[in-house]
């Protein structure tokens, strides 16, 4: 949610998520680097988890550990806003 992809990031991810997103397991999205003639300026915006379901054999992303007695599968959004 709105991290760096870098050692740290992967180092953080659980063992059955893709190092490369892959499965859809998160998005990137490329701020600056050499083909840029400037850094893109951006804020993080409001970060929402939606559940899909509460089925441990489900291809679902992320088991995200919830309140309730069982976690749930499900996506975490970030908006990024312009600076």
């Amino acid at each position: 949610m709105g991290r760096n992809i870098d050692e740290s990031f992967i180092r953080d991810l659980p063992p059955n998520v893709d190092p490369c997103g892959e499965n859809g397991e998160f998005h990137s999205f490329a701020f600056a680097g050499p083909i840029f003639k400037q850094p893109v300026k951006f804020t993080l915006g409001e970060k929402v988890y939606r559940p899909v379901d509460t089925t441990p054999d489900s291809n679902s992303s992320y088991v995200c550990p919830t309140t309730g007695p069982a976690p749930t599968r499900g996506f975490w959004f970030c908006d990024l806003l312009p600076a």
